[in-house]
Formats: structure tokens, sequence, C-alpha cells
């Protein structure tokens, strides 16, 4: 994972949108830009390398209707989401919050990581990694 925003993503990891030493109860991933949308996604946000990482809440952001947590969440220390845009509520995103996480106490923002395993537009084409960040939460 990278501490420059703006840098392509190593490997499926996503960018991180912040000083990395930082430390937050809060967490959201971000889709930046998606000309032609999102249709569905699915996330990992993994802080187990982080101390205290147990988190309390995960929250659906531009998705809603139609998300769900596939694996972990509450009382774990990561969580893999899953959405799919049946009404057309995504057709253009410019950066939009995904997924919110809260943890039961702060973490360095260096040990959470983002990783894109999926990402479609509307034309069915695959999202770039390098379009989504993590970023913490004030």
């Amino acid at each position: 994972m990278t501490s420059d925003p703006d840098a392509p993503a190593d490997g499926d990891a996503a960018g991180v949108d912040a000083d990395a030493d930082e430390r937050t109860d809060a967490v959201v991933a971000v889709c930046r830009q998606a000309p032609d949308g999102v249709r569905t996604y699915t996330i990992e946000i993994d802080a187990s390398d982080a101390d205290g990482a147990e988190i309390t809440e995960v929250a659906p952001g531009l998705l809603e209707a139609h998300f769900e947590v596939v694996e972990g969440g509450v009382g774990a220390d990561k969580v893999t989401v899953r959405a799919v845009d049946f009404r057309g509520e995504a057709r253009t995103v410019d950066s939009e919050t995904l997924v919110g996480v809260r943890f039961a106490e702060p973490v360095s923002l260096s040990d959470v990581r983002m990783r894109l395993l999926s990402a479609e537009d509307h034309g069915g084409d695959t999202l770039p990694s390098e379009w989504f960040r993590i970023a913490a939460v004030e």
C-alpha cells in the first residue's frame, strides 16, 4: 500500500489517502472516479496487523440497497463486503464512499489495508484498483 494517494496501487491493494502514521478509529473505502459508474464491487478491509483493531461497525456508502458483509465484520479485525447497483444509483461516480469501518480504538492507518477484490462499471468493464483508496475519517 502506498501513502501517495495519486500513486498507482501495489498489487490488489488500494492507495492510502492520508499520512500513514496517522491514527484513526474509522476508515472509509472510496472510489475516486468511475466515468461509467460502479455496478458491483467486493472490497476487503484488513486491520489484522493493528493492535486493538476490533471492528465495531460496518456501514454501507454509495450502494446501500444491495450491500452485504461476506466475511468478518463486527467483532473481527477484517471484513469483506460486496454491493451491487440494481437501481442505477451509481451510474457515474466522482469520489464516493463505498464502505465505512469503525474500530473499538484508534489504529495506525499504515496497519489497515484495503484490497479491491473486484469492481465493474455499468458497461461490464473491470475498474482499475488505482481508482480506489482508503482514507481515515476525521
